[in-house]
């Protein structure tokens, strides 16, 4: 990380006529430090954050920012009112604001990273392997998804260039085309069958001998590693509603409903779920309503934790429903039946996804005619661009003007050896 250091908080006391008593100027907007909201006729007054300053307790009145070099925003802060109830408490001294200067920056870090491995995808997905689950972990990217985008970008578009300049030497097209087709290839079945990302061949292998002989306790840190199976769900009551909200980073279908459930000794009737979050953050919400069961109403037992069969049934599941979604571009290629049951299984979006493979085809077949018309091959060599192109207007079409998933040549011959997930 860059060894960049911001400017440190200035604290000074307001001056008279000024609405607060304490001004903080500061090179970052802090995190949770929320300025009070004035009520009106239809909404209460809010008071701002509480920052505890030595001995005294402020409320946080104003946020404003600042065109002072080295500093953003200046947080007018005023002593606490008595008559309001403090919920939270931010402790402002030395310590905890170097903790948030260094916070500040490394989620400046991560953003940052985030931003250049999605702009130059096509090089980042060529890393090796441990640089790739790195930066993953950085910044909550799929890299998987990733590396799957740039084998294939980077095969349409080396194959492009050998056949406009691969016969001007000393290129040997033939051989780079061979190279290109295996590394491919290689990088395309790891992904697949191991579900994480994969470097080019030449670039891996190096570096992983490098590391091995170089960085051996590196590589044995990264041995011991979280595992999400150890860590339990979190069941949050809303206290006066008798609702029940799940965090989960398992995709656990008893509790998407619509039978309900029973938590506890309550009774609960699902109401929505969705998905939060990326990477090693993400989480499934499951709500649910407290109601009174009918006699003899069907329900199902949720436990915390669940039962070993049970935990090994939802561990297993989610690890399929990953591998559906995180190689979407290939599944999406594959025939229609086989969508649509991926689709009603594991909620995987065919039409949307035949729709981004059709439309990446489709450069791949234009970039090949424009190779072919460049080196004035002969018709022969413009069938599989041809076709290509047609196949893939075709798929949009379907795809975007009758939202239904269609099937791709290639995805047909890859079904043959190559299956979904069940």
């Amino acid at each position: 990380m860059s060894s960049f250091k911001l400017a440190p908080d200035r604290l000074r006391n307001a001056g008279p006529g000024e609405p607060v008593e304490v001004w903080i100027d500061s090179a970052f907007e802090k995190d949770h430090w929320i300025a009070r909201r004035p009520g009106d006729l239809t909404h209460a007054m809010h008071p701002g954050t509480a920052v505890q300053i030595f001995d005294v307790l402020y409320e946080i009145i104003t946020a404003q920012g600042t065109v002072e070099e080295g500093y953003v925003i200046r947080y007018g802060l005023k002593t606490w009112d008595r008559s309001q109830a403090v919920r939270h408490t931010i402790q402002y001294n030395p310590v905890t604001q170097a903790h948030a200067a260094d916070a500040h920056l490394e989620e400046a870090h991560r953003q940052a990273l985030r931003r250049r491995i999605a702009r130059f995808f096509f090089l980042a997905g060529m890393a090796p392997d441990p640089l790739q689950r790195k930066w993953e972990a950085e910044t909550g990217l799929s890299m998987t998804v990733i590396s799957a985008a740039s084998t294939v970008t980077n095969f349409f578009i080396f194959l492009t260039l050998i056949q406009i300049y691969g016969q001007a030497p000393p290129v040997r097209a033939e051989w780079v085309i061979e190279y290109i087709i295996f590394d491919s290839m290689i990088r395309i079945l790891w992904i697949v069958f191991s579900g994480q990302p994969h470097g080019t061949v030449i670039l891996s292998l190096p570096y992983l001998l490098w590391e091995a002989v170089a960085r051996p306790d590196q590589r044995a840190k990264k041995k011991v590693g979280l595992k999400f199976s150890h860590e339990e769900d979190e069941a949050i009551r809303r206290p006066g509603t008798g609702n029940l909200t799940i965090r989960s980073v398992f995709f656990d279908d008893l509790l998407m409903g619509p039978t309900p459930i029973r938590f506890e000794g309550t009774v609960y009737k699902p109401l929505h779920w969705h998905e939060e979050g990326k990477g090693l953050v993400r989480r499934w919400i499951y709500e649910f309503g407290q109601i009174d069961p009918e006699p003899n109403q069907k329900l199902r037992e949720y436990t915390r934790p669940r039962t070993p069969e049970r935990q090994m049934v939802v561990e297993d599941f989610t690890r399929r429903r990953d591998k559906v979604h995180i190689l979407a571009m290939i599944w999406s290629t594959y025939p229609r039946d086989e969508q649509f049951r991926l689709q009603a299984k594991y909620q995987f979006p065919a039409a949307q996804w035949t729709a981004v493979t059709a439309g990446f085809l489709l450069a791949g077949a234009v970039l090949q005619g424009w190779a072919m018309f460049i080196l004035g091959g002969t018709v022969f060599f413009y069938i599989c661009p041809v076709y290509m192109f047609l196949e893939s207007v075709y798929r949009l079409y379907q795809s975007k003007g009758q939202g239904q998933p269609a099937a791709s040549v290639l995805g047909l011959l890859l079904s043959l050896f190559l299956r979904a997930p069940q």
